[in-house]
C-alpha cells in the first residue's frame, strides 16, 4: 500500500447530486446517503471557483475500501499528537463511519455527529473540544450511527469550523468521497489519498481523483 497526496490551491463547486453521487457511489450507497442528508444549496454549478475555508483541514480518501483508511487517518494524527500538534479527528465516512469503534472508544461519554446541535449554523470550538472523546489526548468527533439519526451539512459545516478554530490541525476520514457533495469544505481541504499498490488499485485511484467534483486547476498530484 502506499499514500499519494495532492495539495489543491482552487476547486470548482461540485456538480450537480445526481451525477456527483452517480460516480462515487452504488444505487444502494446513493439510496442511503439521500435519505439522510438535505442536500446544500448551490448557486452557478461548474463556475464558481472556490478556496479551501480551512488551512488546516486534511481530508483522507480512498478509492476503494478495506485499504486502512481509518488506520491511516489515525496513525497520522497520532504522530502529529506525539510531536506536540494538537489536533482532531473527524469521522466525515457518512453513513458508514467506524472510526469510534477502530480505536476503542465507542462507549466513552463524549459528543458524536449525532449528538450535534448547531441551530445558528455555528458551534464555539473551545467548548465543543471540551464536550469531545479523546485516543490518546486526540480530540475525535466520530460517525455513531446507531446513536441516532445523522447530521445535515449545516450541522456538519458547524463542526468542522468548531474543530479547524480550535485544533491545531484536522484531520477528515472521508471514505470514498460520497459526501463531499454535502459537505464541500472537505472536497476543498488539502487531500491524502490512500491507493492499493497494484495496476487494479491505480486505476481506481485515477477514476477517482477524476470523479471528484471538479478537481480544478491548480490541483497538483505526487
Amino acid at each position: 500500500m502506499t499514500m499519494t497526496s495532492f495539495s489543491n490551491n482552487t476547486y470548482r463547486r461540485p456538480a450537480p447530486a445526481s451525477s456527483a453521487l452517480q460516480a462515487h457511489t452504488s444505487a444502494g450507497r446513493q439510496s442511503s446517503i439521500a435519505n439522510v442528508h438535505t442536500p446544500m444549496p448551490h448557486t452557478g454549478y461548474g463556475s464558481i471557483i472556490a478556496t479551501p475555508r480551512y488551512s488546516n483541514l486534511i481530508s483522507f480518501t480512498s478509492p476503494s475500501g478495506g485499504i486502512g483508511l481509518s488506520t491511516i487517518t489515525a496513525l497520522v494524527a497520532l504522530t502529529l499528537s506525539m510531536q506536540d500538534i494538537d489536533c482532531a479527528l473527524l469521522d466525515a465516512d457518512i453513513p458508514h463511519g467506524g472510526l469510534g469503534i477502530l480505536l476503542g472508544i465507542e462507549h466513552e461519554p463524549g459528543l458524536s455527529l449525532q449528538d450535534i446541535d448547531a441551530p445558528l449554523g455555528r458551534i464555539d470550538g473551545k467548548a465543543f473540544n471540551l464536550e469531545l472523546p479523546h485516543w490518546e489526548g486526540i480530540n475525535v468527533l466520530a460517525c455513531a450511527s446507531w446513536r441516532g439519526q445523522l447530521p445535515e451539512w449545516w450541522q456538519m459545516q458547524a463542526a468542522i469550523q468548531a474543530l479547524c478554530e480550535a485544533n491545531r490541525m484536522v484531520l477528515a476520514d472521508v471514505g470514498d468521497g460520497t459526501v463531499w457533495e454535502y459537505v464541500p469544505e472537505l472536497l476543498m481541504a488539502q487531500h491524502v489519498v490512500a491507493v492499493e499498490l497494484s495496476v487494479l488499485g491505480l486505476a481506481r485511484a485515477k477514476a477517482h481523483l477524476g470523479t471528484a467534483p471538479a478537481t480544478a486547476p491548480g490541483a497538483s498530484g505526487r
